[in-house]
């Protein structure tokens, strides 16, 4: 009678998990991230270029930004949330660049495609 308790509470258990990570799924869909939760946050990370990047997250769109050893926060720097996509664009003296992935409200991880004009990278935010 012991086990077949154990086994009830085990199964009882996944099914509470499963349920839970699939109600925050259903809100997702239903009601997408538009972004305001990253107003005020910081990211960093490392591309597959080896270039260091700090983005915070500004109100209004606007993108403070760390690359490397340089500090930056030009006004056309822009990111947007939509149909859980970020997209992020930078100006560089170089051109501008684009960076887009997947983006849920929850995530402490934003996995990037970069690109600037036929150069492209990946790149992994993580929160600060």
């Amino acid at each position: 009678m012991t086990r077949l308790r154990i086994l009830a509470t085990a199964a009882l258990a996944v099914t509470l998990l499963v349920g839970t990570t699939a109600c925050a799924q259903v809100s997702e869909v239903l009601n997408p991230s538009t972004g305001e939760e990253l107003v005020g946050t910081t990211w960093s990370g490392t591309d597959s270029d080896g270039d260091e990047w700090g983005i915070e997250f500004q109100q209004g769109g606007g993108v403070g930004l760390t690359f490397n050893d340089g500090v930056y926060d030009d006004d056309t720097d822009r990111w947007t949330v939509e149909n859980g996509q970020i997209a992020i664009a930078i100006a560089f003296e170089t051109g501008a660049a684009s960076l887009t992935g997947a983006y849920t409200r929850d995530a402490t991880t934003i996995e990037l495609e970069g690109e600037q004009g036929d150069a492209t990278w990946t790149l992994t935010l993580e929160k600060d």
